[in-house]
């Protein structure tokens, strides 16, 4: 195997190992943070610490952090990140109560600023380890996270019957170390321009009022808030409402991780042919479903309707892939055609408008649904409500869209010509 294409699969399964970190969350933290006496609001704010180091951290990382240190963030990251998620497994056998959960919050806010050092560079060193790969590492990437998903859930209810709440974390965290230094010795440093200069946050926010940009974002930040509400809120529903252990509920969520995971792979295919903003509208309307279906099988309990969830949870899987496989190329896209010229600026954008999307949607879905909602109303009321502000979010953004005739050229993004940069559009 060649070493360029040997450096795109490292940084493949050291992206990877993010979600696998993460998709440890849903099925153990929120249980576990109750038995230390958390409340669901406090639970909701430590799973929203890391979207929110990520929407902090990435664009002050564009901002101040200059081009030739895209491979010292993209080595350290997940060293960070790592070290970060093994504390927070360890603590377990720390002090419960606010104690707990404010070293909770600062492993989970560390780990998630660790991921935004990584998420800043890693698409400008993987596309310069394998150029003429540059339109498949975003479906790449995708692929890679679902396939972290699928690994993550049952490997961590293996762990967890082995060794209880913290094996999983410890392990994670020790797998992501080992790939951290297998890819600092594989990976190829490429020299990098650098001018002097750096865009400023005002130069990325000033695309960020474009109507193509807006229904990209938007829809990426709905389906973070959605899987935020998961994360705190299912776990804990399917062990009091059917009585399934944590060691059960970490095989249901790989109804998310399968889906996700082949999702992106077909949908890849698909954005490579030039059909990302149809996958990106079409699959727009799978989220309100699912959690649809999470309510109906709340509200019948007593039928023990276990896999409705399985079902809802691969549905989210193929919204979420159909959000985030074709979600860097539009971003990319639609920032060259609004004329910002450098295209390594159109990708760092593409990561930068991505990360504040998900921060901002992993602000909401655990803290306002996750919960204030959960706690207040209980799952099935607080889906409801998630149901409605999704599909209100969805529909008002695509209308918009519509009236102004843009969705001709949201599905035909790659053509030349399109009315884009007209001011209608501005």
């Amino acid at each position: 195997m060649k070493r360029s294409t040997l450096s795109v699969v490292i940084g493949l399964i050291q992206y990877g190992t993010f979600s696998i970190e993460t998709s440890l969350m849903a099925p153990f933290f929120p249980i576990k943070g109750y038995e230390k006496g958390l409340s669901k609001l406090v639970v909701g704010l430590v799973s929203a610490a890391f979207p929110l180091a990520n929407m902090i951290g990435v664009p002050v990382l564009l901002t101040f952090v200059r081009p030739t240190d895209i491979y010292f963030m993209f080595f350290a990251g997940p060293i960070v990140s790592a070290i970060s998620f093994m504390c927070f497994g360890i603590l377990e056998y720390g002090p419960d109560g606010t104690s707990f959960g404010i070293m909770a919050f600062t492993c989970m806010f560390t780990a998630g600023f660790g991921a935004a050092i990584n998420f800043s560079s890693l698409y400008v060193v993987l596309t310069l380890a394998k150029k003429k790969w540059e339109r498949q590492i975003g479906p790449l990437l995708e692929a890679s996270y679902g396939t972290g998903v699928v690994i993550g859930p049952p490997l961590g209810s293996l762990l967890y019957g082995v060794g209880g709440y913290t094996l999983p974390f410890v392990t994670s965290g020790i797998f992501q170390l080992f790939i951290a230094i297998l890819a600092k010795l594989v990976i190829e440093e490429k020299t990098v321009r650098d001018d002097g200069t750096s865009p400023s946050i005002m130069f990325y926010l000033t695309y960020l009022s474009k109507p193509y940009i807006i229904y990209v974002m938007i829809c990426i930040m709905l389906s973070s808030s959605m899987f935020g509400a998961i994360d705190t809120t299912l776990g804990p529903h399917l062990k009091e409402s059917f009585g399934l252990s944590e060691k059960v509920i970490g095989f249901a969520f790989l109804g998310f991780g399968i889906t996700y995971a082949l999702a992106g792979v077909i949908f890849g295919i698909l954005v490579d042919k030039g059909q990302g903003g149809r996958v990106f509208v079409v699959c727009s309307f799978l989220l309100p479903l699912s959690l649809l279906l999470l309510y109906f099988s709340s509200v019948f309990t007593p039928l023990n309707l276990v896999s409705i969830n399985v079902i809802a949870l691969g549905l989210i899987g193929i919204y979420v892939a159909g959000a985030f496989v074709p979600g860097y190329i539009l971003l990319e896209t639609f920032s060259l055609q609004y004329e910002m010229g450098d295209p390594n600026a159109a990708k760092m954008f593409a990561g930068f408008a991505i990360c504040l999307s998900y921060g901002f949607g992993g602000l909401f879905g655990p803290i306002i649904i996750g919960g204030f909602a959960f706690e207040s109303f209980g799952f099935s009321n607080a889906m409801l409500a998630e149901v409605f502000s999704l599909l209100f979010g969805c529909i008002f953004v695509l209308l918009m869209i519509m009236s102004k005739g843009l969705l001709r050229p949201f599905y035909h993004y790659e053509e030349e010509n399109l009315p884009i940069k007209k001011n209608v559009l501005n």
